[in-house]
């Protein structure tokens, strides 16, 4: 009988040579000034602004960048006035594409299996606020979801969609559920007035809201969320005065931010301190303090965005909030992500790689054959770092990681290479 021999197509994600690393800030710019921008500042504190412009040609990126995510080996950039999402390379950060059909006011975008899913304020009808389908491969606008006024932040789980609803032109307190098979909303939480922040872990969702800031008796609220049954855990009311802005987590704490001061409680058992790890030097306002807050690579990152008429600023602090750096970036920086610009390539052999990964897909712990000890660290598809762990032959446990696609960095003193990770 013929043997029949499969030739293996094995995908790597390899480092480049050129490679770079740090994080990406996302700069807003003026609101009608087609100046929206991004900054890199690198692992070693190097800050190259315009970095958008400088690989383009000297291209505009366009009018208020609103949102930033990584997904595979593309960027996508959300822009607010240009109602347009700039697609671009991560390797060579060149322009990809432009989307610009069904988008009005879009705000922010999430992905789940080959589409991506974007909020739009619409007009100033509430019947205008929708969500956005797009299809992943071909850029294509397939549906639009209609949703409660003013959609925000959004978050991909298994087959559903979490929607964080501000309240656009008005004020909203509830987070729409999208059932991703039949794109309708099939139910609706209140998570309190100016919901702004939404995180997961181990299928529960973190959600923050700020309180309605245009009247003084309504206050942040911090809700709990399970995603297996589909009902609020908790519900808490922060204490009188306490409208907290921004919320972000390392995996093991949640940071939030009070005007210009920082605070940290963990995931595991919450509270509410009125003691801050840190309080940035931002000026405190009528209309605001700081203009973006993230925690990236057990790196804490406040923008400031310094009178709303001066390049801003990122002020870097640790994990215990002992202040580390300042940079100056561009108008109104917004938002910060982790950024490699490691490119994927299609290697074609019949023979396994020196290190390799397995058993992939996996629910319960990997393996990397043909390394003894290293360092692994495990990305999830926005470039944020969930695990930081030396390798032993026990392995890495992921059993408390969501199912998903999952970006693993491994280094030991000959290799470094990455490859994907799926968790079924």
């Amino acid at each position: 009988m013929k043997k029949i021999y499969f030739l293996i197509l094995v995908f790597v994600i390899f480092f480049a040579n050129a490679q770079t690393e740090g994080v990406l800030v996302l700069n807003e710019g003026g609101a009608g000034s087609n100046n929206a921008e991004i900054s890199l500042i690198s692992n070693q504190s190097v800050v190259t602004n315009n970095y958008f412009k400088i690989n383009n040609n000297n291209a505009t990126l366009g009018d208020t960048a609103q949102d930033i995510k990584i997904f595979g080996d593309k960027i996508f950039v959300v822009l607010n006035i240009s109602n347009q999402i700039k697609v671009i390379n991560k390797s060579d950060f060149s322009l990809i594409t432009t989307i610009s059909s069904n988008l009005d006011n879009p705000r922010y975008i999430a992905f789940s299996g080959n589409k991506f899913y974007v909020t739009n304020w619409g007009g100033s009808g509430s019947v205008n606020n929708y969500v956005a389908v797009f299809d992943l491969n071909t850029y294509a606008h397939e549906t639009n979801i209609s949703v409660g006024s003013g959609p925000e932040k959004i978050y991909s789980k298994d087959n559903r969609l979490y929607v964080l609803l501000k309240g656009g032109f008005g004020i909203n307190q509830f987070m729409d559920i999208i059932n991703i098979s039949t794109n309708t909303v099939e139910s609706q939480v209140n998570v309190g007035d100016f919901p702004h922040s939404i995180f997961e872990k181990d299928n529960f969702l973190y959600i923050m809201s700020s309180g309605n800031p245009y009247t003084s008796n309504s206050f942040g609220t911090f809700t709990i969320y399970n995603t297996t049954t589909q009902n609020t855990v908790s519900s808490t009311t922060f204490p009188a005065g306490t409208k907290p802005a921004y919320m972000d987590t390392d995996g093991t704490n949640i940071y939030y931010m009070k005007d210009a001061s920082i605070y940290k409680t963990p995931i595991a058992a919450p509270s509410f301190s009125t003691t801050p790890i840190a309080t940035a030097p931002i000026t405190v306002t009528s209309y605001g303090t700081a203009y973006g807050f993230n925690v990236v690579n057990n790196t804490i990152y406040v923008a400031d965005p310094q009178g709303y008429i001066a390049p801003g600023k990122i002020y870097t602090y640790d994990l215990q909030g002992t202040q580390q750096n300042t940079f100056t970036v561009s108008m109104l920086p917004n938002q910060v992500i982790a950024y490699s610009n490691a490119s994927l390539s299609t290697v074609e052999s019949p023979k396994a790689s020196k290190l390799s990964l397995y058993p992939n897909p996996t629910s319960n712990k990997f393996f990397v054959q043909g390394l003894n000890n290293g360092n692994i660290q495990v990305y999830d598809v926005n470039g944020k770092m969930i695990i930081h762990a030396q390798y032993t032959q026990n392995g890495i446990d992921v059993s408390m990681l969501s199912k998903g696609v999952y970006i693993v960095k491994i280094t030991d003193k000959n290799n470094s290479f990455t490859e994907k990770l799926i968790i079924k």
